[in-house]
């Protein structure tokens, strides 16, 4: 009996990991994003199927990881075990986000133009944000950095974009609450707290 596939096809962005490194270079940890890398992901990414993805690391597949900050407190989460994601459930997270799917609209590869990617990159991260999190209004999100970790299964096929979204108050909740959980704490206790997904901890160190 052949073996149902998880992701129906699923369209997702993703960018040669062998043309993301050259010129580049590897690194590990959080990148500024600059002009040089938004136009390197701008002349190569594509839309393929998650599903021929997720183990094959000659791809990295772009992740929306959106961090949600009040003051001196950031949010964290815990992802459950009805979290789709099996390899990083348990662990403490504060990035929220998913994969980038194509946008009615913006025609990609199309031009390649690096302003088109980054309004698809833009526009995911914003759909990512509503379905996994309610928040009042809709506040600035600004992009800090791209994320990279080959050190590992889960990060040897993903690039994490991740954006800061400052709020004025701490109102927040989690939306799928049988998949993930959800407080504020302190940025300076976030050392006593557990273990946090590689992404999350790599994230901090280039942030707090």
């Amino acid at each position: 009996m052949p073996v149902a596939n998880p992701y129906s096809d699923e369209q997702v962005l993703c960018v040669p990991t062998k043309t993301l490194y050259s010129g580049l270079g590897r690194w590990r940890g959080l990148t500024e994003p600059t002009a040089e890398l938004w136009q390197s992901i701008a002349r190569n990414s594509l839309f393929k199927p998650r599903s021929q993805l997720e183990s094959d690391p000659s791809f990295k597949q772009l992740i929306s990881y959106t961090l949600f900050i009040s003051g001196r407190r950031i949010f964290v989460m815990k992802r459950l075990n009805a979290q789709g994601e099996k390899r990083l459930r348990g662990l403490l997270s504060v990035g929220v986000g998913g994969h980038m799917n194509p946008v009615e609209g913006i025609p990609w590869p199309g031009k390649r133009r690096v302003a088109d990617v980054k309004n698809l990159v833009g526009l995911n991260t914003v759909r990512e944000i509503k379905e996994e999190v309610a928040l009042a209004g809709n506040p600035p999100l600004r992009i800090v950095g791209f994320l990279n970790d080959d050190e590992n299964e889960v990060g040897r096929v993903h690039l994490g974009v991740v954006s800061v979204v400052h709020l004025p108050s701490p109102l927040l909740a989690v939306r799928e609450t049988d998949k993930m959980i959800g407080t504020w704490v302190e940025l300076l206790d976030l050392g006593g707290l557990g273990a946090f997904e590689t992404w999350s901890s790599l994230v901090l160190q280039g942030l707090v």
